[in-house]
């Protein structure tokens, strides 16, 4: 008992150095990591007319005390752009990969989709939920995967879906409410990641190897790079957008 007894600190050190030691090969585990910029001048947000087809104020415009603005384009003071979606485009070992358990989920809160731009795995499963007082659908613009359009009155049970195959992107809109729009990656793979307010992202796993690299936004269009990912990855990189015309520029 006594050796028992001694012997106690000496395993909790043991412990925790063992802790301490896989906590910090966490955090250097192998990331790619960059930003999404924007430059020059942008014109500023406009707010969504909440009005439907034909005309009439929406059953949208009570949720809101002030105005909603545009979310088209996304963009810091510093020029990060948000909700660009990058992902690796070639380069990557074509496996199965584990399909998360956890549902990814396209919500409709207070008359938007949110997230507006997500990655999710074919297999996985994909959840529609409807948390406002009102009427929502949710049609899939798909062409791989089977279309569908789905109602959702308020305080109705989520909705679920499954995609069978790779596709992107994928457009999802409300038509009752036609500001109301959202991208879906169908992906093989989980290299991909969704930039910040910031315009930041951040890939982990990518094994050493060479590959093509890609951001996708919904207005300024997509762009490649090669980049070469070594033991501790690939950081610093950096997508840079240059507006081009005006006129797409203010369409919600």
């Amino acid at each position: 008992m006594k050796f028992a007894r001694k012997s106690l600190p000496l395993i909790a050190v043991l412990a925790l150095v063992v802790v301490e030691y896989q906590s910090f090969g966490a955090e250097r585990e192998p990331v790619v990591s960059g930003v999404v910029k924007f430059e020059g001048k942008f014109p500023k947000r406009k707010p969504i007319v909440m009005t439907t087809k034909n005309g009439t104020v929406s059953d949208c415009q009570p949720l809101h005390k002030t105005p909603l603005l545009s979310e088209r384009y996304i963009i810091s003071k510093k020029g990060g752009v948000a909700n660009a979606f990058v992902y690796v485009k070639k380069g990557y070992e074509r496996k199965e990969y584990p399909v998360p358990k956890k549902p990814a989920v396209l919500n409709q809160d207070k008359c938007m989709f949110r997230p507006r731009i997500q990655g999710v795995l074919v297999g996985q499963k994909f959840l529609m939920r409807n948390s406002d007082p009102v009427l929502h659908n949710v049609r899939s613009l798909s062409s791989r995967n089977r279309p569908f359009n789905i109602g959702q009155p308020a305080k109705t049970p989520d909705r679920e879906k499954t995609f069978t195959l790779r596709e992107y992107p994928i457009q999802m809109q409300c038509d009752l409410h036609p500001w109301m729009k959202a991208w879906v990656f169908v992906m093989e793979h989980p290299y991909f990641s969704v930039t910040d307010e910031k315009g930041q992202f951040s890939i982990k796993g990518l094994p050493k190897g060479d590959y093509t690299l890609a951001v996708w936004h919904e207005l300024f269009g997509e762009q490649e790079m090669k980049i070469t990912v070594g033991d501790s990855g690939s950081t610093g990189l950096m997508f840079t957008y240059k507006k081009k015309s005006r006129s797409n520029s203010e369409r919600q």
